[in-house]
């Protein structure tokens, strides 16, 4: 069965197919963020599964470039530490290359979501 869950950090909907029980985590197909299901009736709701920063990051990034294909080059760990660092500094996990701490600039940025990387070949 497919199932339509709003992921907090992305801000979007997207099908799950499968059948979520409320404390399991699922993963969002458009940005990669572990969610945890807090229920399933009559709508399956979910929240951000907050884990340890850099292993939340980490994750998220890990579980992104998996789900389009993506490899990551030589700066992988310079943009995790940069995003482990704006995190605790400004509570998210905010672009290190954008100045504007904005729900756009979230990683992975909209710019990087919306097919970015492969019009450009790699991230901003």
């Amino acid at each position: 069965m497919k199932h339509k869950i709003y992921c907090q950090v992305c801000r979007l909907s997207f099908i799950y197919t499968g059948e979520p029980g409320p404390g399991q985590v699922v993963t969002c197909s458009i940005c990669g963020a572990e969610l945890k299901v807090n229920q399933t009736e009559p709508e399956v709701t979910a929240v951000r599964f907050v884990q340890e920063p850099e292993t939340e990051i980490r994750r998220r990034a890990d579980n992104f470039a998996s789900l389009r294909g993506y490899t990551f080059n030589e700066d992988k760990e310079l943009v995790i530490e940069g995003l482990v660092d704006k995190n605790k500094m400004y509570g998210d996990f905010y672009c290190p290359c954008r100045f504007e701490n904005i729900p756009e600039n979230v990683c992975p940025c909209l710019e990087t979501r919306m097919n970015e990387v492969r019009k450009l070949g790699r991230c901003y």
